[in-house]
């Protein structure tokens, strides 16, 4: 291969850029946020003294609720949130206007030392995180991975990371902001290194055609 040094003399370029099937994150943040975080923060510790072994999904030394919340009518107001904001993300993106949104929702309690190991959800359009109670900034970032495999075997030299050279992403969670990701984007959260639960709503979003 030959090596080419840098061009001596700058000739005048006019360089293009486009951006291929971007991996796009969606935020908000509810006004309402304590209020309405007050309300969830007290079902969540009621369903974990109810059940105090959960399930084992991706969470490591904390605990995680069953996929059920969609189906319990005491969390029907985050439940009605979920949808709205991932109804308003199809519309940005052209989803067919007539379809329908299903999708199912869980609780996380992080205490001290836990985290979430990468991962992603499968047959789902939407999935996404509601942070509902945590001590920032030590409570652990969320994280994304590249899903572009290949580009994980040849890195750049960089001395600056950019969109386009990074591997991880890590976005510092707030209490009352919901994010929302596709399903296929790996994903996981850092340890909390709090003192206190970091308590969130996990949820994945599917919308379909119904048949006439």
């Amino acid at each position: 291969m030959a090596l080419h040094t840098k061009h001596s003399e700058d000739i005048p370029l006019e360089i293009d850029t486009q951006a291929l099937f971007p991996s796009l994150v969606w935020t908000t943040l509810f006004d309402d946020r304590v209020s309405f975080n007050e309300k969830i923060l007290e079902l969540a510790n009621r369903m974990r003294s109810n059940d105090p072994n959960g399930v084992s999904n991706t969470n490591v030394k904390g605990w995680q609720s069953p996929n059920i919340l969609q189906d319990m009518e005491e969390f029907k107001d985050i439940n009605l949130r979920i949808l709205q904001v991932c109804q308003r993300i199809a519309e940005s993106q052209h989803f067919n206007p007539n379809v329908t949104f299903d999708h199912q929702a869980w609780v996380n309690i992080s205490p001290p030392g836990a985290s979430n190991k990468i991962h992603y959800h499968a047959n789902c359009h939407f999935s996404g995180v509601y942070y509902v109670s945590l001590k920032a900034p030590e409570c652990g970032s969320i994280f994304f991975r590249d899903p572009r495999i290949a580009s994980r075997m040849f890195t750049s030299p960089i001395t600056k990371q950019t969109d386009f050279t990074a591997e991880e992403v890590r976005m510092r969670p707030e209490a009352g902001r919901m994010y929302v990701f596709p399903g296929w984007l790996e994903h996981g959260v850092e340890p909390n290194q709090s003192t206190q639960d970091r308590i969130s709503i996990s949820f994945n979003v599917r919308a379909f055609q119904q048949q006439r």
